[in-house]
C-alpha cells in the first residue's frame, strides 16, 4: 500500500476535484505509453507495455488441441495473469495470488467474452482447423513487472498487442492412409497467418476519488479511491464488458456517467493503441532485416 501523509492525500484529492492532477493531467487524460512487439522470441506472440512506471508483458502460445464438444467449430482461448512479487509489496504471497485471479477473470470477461466465448474480440471460429477434431488453443499469459497504478488497462493493451504479433502456423489436413484411419494434420515450420485483432477492445478504468472520477490512475491516486469501474470498449464504441472493484457502492446514474466517459476516452485510446502497435510491428520488422 502507498503510505501518504494527510497533506499529500488532501493535495491529490483537491487537485482531482479541480481537474488538475499532481502530474499535470486532467481527469480524462491517459499517460503516454510505449509498446514493444516480439519481446519473447519463444512465444507465438508477445508484447511489452509501459505506462508511466507500470510495466507489463503479455505472451501468446498456440497449441493444437481438440475443440469443446459444445463448440466444435471454435478454438479456445485462456488468459492467466501473474503479479511479480517484486512489483509491489502487496503482491507477495496470497495477496498476489488473489489479485492475479481477479485480473485474469476481468480480462477473460472483458476481452474474450468469458468462458463461453460469446462476444469475444477474436472470432474463435478462425481458430478451427477441422470441426470437432482439431483447433488452435491460445494460452495468453500476462506478467506485471512493476506497478504504478492502472495495470488492468496496461495488461489489456499488452494482450491486444501480443495477439496482433501472434503468428499461427499453417496447417494441412492429411487423410488417413487406410479407410479406418483418422485424418491427421501437418504443421508448417515456415508458413504462418496472423489473427484479426481489429475487434479486440481496450479497457478504460474510471477511478472514483471524492466526487470525481479519473482515468489511468497512478498508484498514489488509487490509494485514495472509493471504487473503480473498468469498461472494455471496442473500435465501434460498443461496451464489451464491465468490472467494478472497491467496497463503496455507486449510484446507477454515476455508473452510466462513468460508462459514457469511458466510451469517449476509449475511442481515443484505441486509435492510439492501434497506431502504436503498427509502429512497434514496423520497428520489429526493421530490426529483423
Amino acid at each position: 500500500m502507498v503510505g501518504l501523509s494527510l497533506a499529500e492525500q488532501r493535495f491529490i484529492q483537491g487537485g482531482i476535484a479541480q481537474n488538475l492532477r499532481s502530474d499535470g493531467r486532467g481527469r480524462e487524460d491517459f499517460r503516454s505509453f510505449s509498446i514493444e512487439s516480439g519481446v519473447i522470441p519463444q512465444a507465438n506472440g508477445s508484447a511489452r507495455v509501459r505506462i508511466g512506471s507500470t510495466d507489463v508483458i503479455a505472451t501468446v502460445k498456440a497449441d493444437l488441441g481438440k475443440p469443446s464438444p459444445y463448440r466444435p467449430d471454435q478454438g479456445k482461448v485462456e488468459i492467466s495473469i501473474e503479479c511479480s512479487s517484486i512489483a509491489a509489496p502487496e503482491f507477495e504471497r496470497r495477496g498476489g495470488d488473489e489479485l492475479s485471479m481477479e485480473l485474469s477473470g476481468a480480462l477473460q470477461r472483458s476481452l474474450l467474452g468469458g468462458k463461453s466465448g460469446a462476444g469475444a474480440g477474436i472470432d474463435l471460429s478462425n481458430l478451427k482447423v477441422v470441426e470437432g477434431k482439431f483447433c488452435w488453443d491460445l494460452y495468453i499469459e500476462g506478467l506485471v513487472l512493476s506497478s504504478d497504478g492502472n495495470f488492468l488497462d496496461a495488461l489489456a493493451i499488452a494482450i491486444k498487442a501480443a495477439l496482433s504479433n501472434t503468428c499461427i502456423p499453417k496447417v494441412e489436413v492429411v487423410p488417413g492412409a487406410l479407410p479406418d484411419q483418422q485424418e491427421d494434420v501437418d504443421i508448417s515450420d515456415d508458413e504462418f497467418s496472423h489473427l484479426d485483432t481489429s475487434g479486440v477492445p481496450v479497457i478504460v478504468t474510471l477511478t472514483k476519488v471524492g466526487m470525481a472520477y479519473i482515468v489511468d490512475a497512478t498508484l498514489e491516486e488509487e490509494s485514495q479511491m472509493s471504487s473503480a469501474v473498468s469498461v472494455s470498449i471496442n473500435k465501434l464504441g460498443h461496451v464489451c464488458g464491465l468490472t467494478k472493484r472497491g467496497a463503496a457502492g455507486l449510484d446507477p446514474s454515476v455508473v452510466l456517467a462513468m460508462i459514457s466517459v469511458a466510451k469517449h476516452v476509449g475511442q481515443r485510446l484505441i486509435t492510439l493503441v492501434d497506431s502504436e502497435i503498427a509502429a512497434a510491428e514496423a520497428r520489429m520488422a526493421d530490426d529483423q532485416l
